[in-house]
């Protein structure tokens, strides 16, 4: 999968989600047509910064990763991030859970904030709980970024010894870096909301065939650059007309070295002839 857009009409909603985090580069395309309401939250989240140098707070190999707990100050961006959204109706044809796929976490009926998790490849039992409807997956490509995310420290108490999540909450991001400081954490992330699939797949054309006409553009200029250099070595007259430009350089430190050779024939004559006068 990734970017293909089964089940999507095409006036529906996409959004490209780009990221940075500490294990690589991260790209995410949202389907509002999957999770009407769980798309709109989980975009605007991005788009605001919500994630923002947060952590993958739990990692469970083959089964999800984990993250939604941000560090913002901002008491309208809190409260948007913690009050809870409607649940959306199941998609069959989306079903099982695939590897990449992106779902909110949840608690319970219409209990979805901001944690949201990335399905692993043995992720399948997912899907039963009303929270749990996909509203994303992880591009081709950047799936590898989220299986090399840091899992050392295992689920979260009582079936492992990662992070809790009342003292993250509670104590930030220095809970996490001094207790927790392999875990690894979004840096930065760039949303790019298109109107339909359509748009969405005009737009990465135009952006492919940009760089492709550079690059030809530049192994254009580098083989005339190779070409010009050769013919500088093979054509008599080329090198000719090079030697000609040097020509009135040597000319010059000839001249030079030829007046200093003799203003100093010069000053010896006169210190002879000075003696020759004292000694008659």
């Amino acid at each position: 999968r990734g970017c293909d857009g089964d089940g999507d009409g095409d006036g529906d909603e996409h959004s490209i989600i780009t990221c940075t985090t500490s294990a690589g580069p991260l790209k995410m395309h949202f389907h509002k047509s999957w999770s009407p309401n769980g798309y709109e939250r989980a975009t605007s989240l991005f788009e605001r910064g919500y994630y923002d140098h947060s952590h993958f707070f739990r990692v469970v190999p083959h089964f999800l990763v984990q993250f939604g707990i941000g560090y913002t100050q901002e008491r309208e961006l809190k409260h948007f991030a913690d009050s809870s959204i409607k649940d959306d109706p199941k998609r069959a044809d989306l079903m099982p859970f695939r590897e990449g796929y992106v779902s909110f976490a949840g608690s319970g009926p219409n209990s979805r904030t901001s944690q949201l998790f990335i399905a692993y490849d043995r992720a399948q039992n997912l899907g039963t709980s009303p929270w749990e409807t996909p509203f994303g997956e992880v591009v081709d490509g950047t799936q590898e970024t989220v299986r090399k995310l840091y899992s050392g420290y295992g689920d979260m108490p009582p079936w492992g010894k990662g992070p809790e999540q009342g003292p993250i909450r509670n104590r930030g991001a220095n809970y996490i870096v001094e207790d927790f400081p392999l875990l690894d954490k979004f840096e930065t992330c760039i949303v790019k909301r298109v109107a339909s699939l359509t748009q969405m797949m005009e737009g990465d054309e135009s952006t492919e065939k940009k760089v492709v006409e550079a690059g030809r553009e530049g192994k254009s200029i580098e083989r005339h650059i190779r070409v010009a250099a050769a013919n500088n070595d093979k054509n008599p007259a080329i090198a000719s007309a090079a030697n000609q430009r040097e020509q009135p350089f040597l000319t010059l430190i000839l001249v030079l070295a030829f007046l200093v050779l003799v203003i100093l024939l010069l000053g010896i004559r006169r210190r002879k002839m000075r003696k020759t006068g004292k000694s008659v």
